[in-house]
C-alpha cells in the first residue's frame, strides 16, 4: 500500500509476529525486536528499551523495501493422500512428528473412514468452510471429516462439529486472539435442542468430562482442526504461559434442558433461536470458576457466595474490555443451585442481582493498568472505593443449566474482545435436517 509501516515486537513474541504476517500473505515484513518483557516493567526500563530501538525503527520506517518473496501454494482440495507402512504406534509417532496430531493417539484417517464420516453431512467434501486462524489454513468439509475420523467421531456427529467450527470461524469470535494469547484459553461449545438426544450428547452428570463419546470425540476433533489446520501450536504461535488439558479436548456439553426451572429459557432461546431448533453456542473461555455452595438456603446467601468467587478481574480488565452487547459471560448454573434461585427469582432477576453483587473496587486495579482511563470514560467519575461491575449491563450474562445432581455451578469468562457466537445445527449440513436425515440423503446421492 506504499505506507511506511514498522511493527515492534518483544523477543518472546517475534515468532508469533512473523506467523501472523505470513497468515495475512506478508512473506516479507519489517519487524523491530526488543527484549522481553514490557509488561510489569518500570517505566524507566521501558523508556530505555524504546530509545535503544528507535534508530532501527527510523531506519526501517524510511528505508525498508519489501522483497519479492512468495509462499508456495497448493490446492485445498483434495487433501493429500499418503501411504504409511507399520503399526498403529508407528502411525501415531509419524503423525505427531509431522504436526498432524496433539500427542493423544488418533485413529488412522483412511479414505474409507473419511468417506464414512462424510455420510453425516450433505455438504460436498470440496466445500470450503473458511480459513482457520492463526495460520489461515483453508478448511474443507473433507478435512473436517478427516479430523473427525482421527478423533473417533461417528458420522452423525458431523453437523454439530461443522456448526461449532463455523462459529469459531466467525470473525466476531476472535479465535485468532484466543489461539495465540499467553492466557489459558479454550473453546467452550454448548449444544441445545433436539440434537442432544438424537446423537447422545451428554447434558447431565459429568457432561463436560470423560466417558461421554459424543462430547469427548467432538471436543477432540475440534481441537485437532484448530491446531493442525489452524496451526495454533505451542510454543508459537500459541503462546499460552501454561496451557491446559482443554487444549487437547475442548469443553463440549449439552444444556440440561430437562432441569430448567419453570419460566427459565434455555441458552439458545436467550440467543434468539426457537426452542425446537438445534443450536451450537461457541465462546473462547478462560478456565471456569467453580462455585461449591452446599450451605446456602436462600438466593441471597447463594449470591453472596458468588460475589466472593467472581470479580471483573476474572477476565482481562473487566467491563472496559466489553465493546458490544454480543460479548457475554456464561453462568453455568447447576440444577440444584438453579432450583434454589428459581424458587424466588426469575431468570432475568437472577442476572440483574448477579450483576449488582459481583463487583470489585477500583483500588483492585494496579495504577499502571491501561484500563483505568477506559473505565472512567465508560462509567463516569469514580473514587478508589467505587465498585466496578463485571459487564456494562446485566443482559451480558447468559445462563445455562449445566450438569446433574450436586451443588456445583461454573462461571465462564470470555477471552477479551470476542463475541459469543451461535449457529444452527444442520444449517450448512442440510438446511436444518437432523444428522440422521442428512446421512440418509448423502447415502442416497452416493448410490
Amino acid at each position: 500500500m506504499q505506507v511506511p509501516t514498522v511493527t515492534v515486537v518483544t523477543s518472546e513474541l517475534a515468532g508469533l509476529g512473523k506467523d501472523t504476517a505470513l497468515s495475512q500473505g506478508a512473506v516479507d515484513y519489517p519487524f523491530v525486536v526488543v527484549p522481553h518483557p514490557l509488561g510489569m516493567a518500570p517505566a524507566e526500563e521501558v523508556r530505555k528499551k524504546s530509545e535503544r530501538a528507535f534508530p532501527e525503527i527510523l531506519e526501517m520506517g524510511t528505508g525498508w523495501k519489501p522483497g519479492k518473496k512468495s509462499l508456495p501454494t497448493k490446492a485445498a482440495y483434495p487433501a493429500e493422500r499418503i501411504t504409511l507402512e507399520g503399526s498403529l504406534h508407528d502411525l501415531n509417532r509419524t503423525f505427531f512428528d509431522a504436526g498432524w496430531s496433539l500427542g493423544l493417539p488418533v485413529e488412522p484417517p483412511t479414505t474409507e473412514r473419511v468417506a464414512e464420516m462424510l455420510t453425516g453431512t450433505i455438504l460436498p467434501p470440496h466445500t470450503v468452510l473458511g480459513a482457520v486462524p492463526p495460520r489461515m489454513g483453508l478448511l474443507t468439509v473433507e478435512l473436517v471429516a478427516a479430523h473427525a475420523a482421527m478423533a473417533g467421531c461417528r458420522p452423525e456427529y458431523m453437523p454439530v462439529l461443522i456448526a461449532a467450527l463455523e462459529a469459531m470461524l466467525d470473525p466476531r469470535a476472535n479465535w485468532r486472539g484466543a489461539a495465540t494469547t499467553t492466557g489459558t484459553t479454550a473453546a467452550l461449545i454448548v449444544v441445545n435442542g433436539p440434537i442432544i438426544k438424537e446423537i447422545g450428547i451428554a447434558s447431565s452428570q459429568g457432561a463436560a468430562g470423560a466417558d461421554h463419546h459424543a462430547n469427548v470425540s467432538i471436543g477432540y476433533a475440534f481441537n485437532l482442526v484448530a491446531d493442525v489446520v489452524g496451526g495454533a501450536k505451542s510454543p508459537s504461535p500459541d503462546k499460552s504461559t501454561l496451557g491446559a488439558p482443554s487444549d487437547c479436548v475442548a469443553w463440549v456439553f449439552g444444556e440440561n434442558e430437562d432441569a430448567l426451572p419453570e419460566g427459565w429459557q434455555p441458552l439458545h432461546v436467550q440467543r434468539g433461536f426457537k426452542k425446537n431448533e438445534s443450536v451450537v453456542t461457541f465462546m473462547p473461555t478462560y478456565p471456569p470458576v467453580e462455585n461449591i455452595d452446599h450451605w446456602s438456603t436462600t438466593p441471597e446467601e447463594h449470591l453472596t457466595w458468588w460475589a466472593h468467587l467472581v470479580s471483573p478481574l476474572t477476565a482481562v480488565g473487566g467491563p472496559c474490555e466489553v465493546s458490544q452487547i454480543e460479548q457475554a459471560y456464561i453462568i453455568g448454573v447447576g440444577p440444584e443451585h438453579a432450583s434454589l434461585v428459581a424458587g424466588k427469582w426469575s431468570q432475568n432477576t437472577f442476572k440483574t442481582r448477579f450483576w449488582e453483587a459481583v463487583r470489585a473496587p477500583l483500588s483492585a486495579w494496579p495504577k499502571g493498568a491501561p484500563h483505568l482511563d477506559v473505565l472512567k470514560n465508560k462509567l463516569g467519575p469514580m473514587k478508589r472505593d467505587t465498585r466496578i461491575p463485571v459487564t456494562l449491563a446485566p443482559e451480558q450474562f447468559l445462563t445455562v443449566i449445566a450438569g446433574g445432581a450436586g451443588k456445583h455451578s461454573h462461571y465462564f469468562a470470555p477471552f477479551p474482545r470476542c463475541s459469543v457466537v451461535s449457529k444452527r445445527v444442520g444449517r450448512t449440513g442440510g438446511s436444518g435436517q437432523t444428522a440422521k436425515a442428512a446421512s440418509r440423503k448423502q447415502r442416497g446421492h452416493q448410490h
